[in-house]
């Protein structure tokens, strides 16, 4: 089963001998108990044909396997020589299972130039009971906007041009 779901009803099939007819089993099997991902054996439990059957039981296991879920980054953008926003994810498929929580951050590619920056999944993780799949996004640094005006300057007529400046 995959964490989170309910367990399989535990089934059996005869591996030799035969119950005569108008016999039937009662009871159940049982597994260990645990929710985490893992193997857990499955024990014969209560399970019974009656008093005039001997019953050798071959255990076998319960695989629970990890929680499937989509995380996708989201496109972030900043300016030029601004702080970078906090890199965030939205799920796609699946979920987590209530108590349960992400940990770590998403990161992105090194640079401060004007540019597209992959983001990546870093160290983001829900724990060993999930298997992320992660579908990257982009940081993209925007050109900052500056003003610039020009210094009114004068001359008389038959000098150089001034230098001109801006402030």
């Amino acid at each position: 089963k995959e964490y989170g779901d309910s367990d399989p009803q535990l089934s059996f099939d005869i591996v030799s001998g035969t119950l005569l007819s108008g016999d039937s089993f009662t009871g159940t099997l049982t597994r260990e108990s645990g929710e985490d991902v893992g193997e857990y054996l499955i024990t014969l439990g209560d399970l019974s044909a009656g008093d005039n059957y001997s019953i050798t039981f071959i255990g076998n296991t319960l695989t629970i396997t990890p929680r499937a879920i989509t995380v996708k980054a989201i496109s972030q953008s900043k300016e030029y020589g601004d702080s970078d926003p906090q890199l965030s994810f939205d799920i796609v498929s699946g979920s987590l299972l209530s108590g349960d929580s992400f940990t770590g951050t998403l990161v992105r590619e090194a640079d401060e130039d004007v540019g597209e920056y992959l983001i990546t999944l870093g160290d983001l993780s829900a724990g060993d009971n999930y298997s992320i799949t992660f579908i990257g996004n982009t940081l993209t640094i925007t050109p900052r906007a500056i003003t610039v005006k020009a210094i009114s300057q004068s001359k008389e007529y038959g000098d150089s041009d001034p230098e001109l400046s801006f402030g």
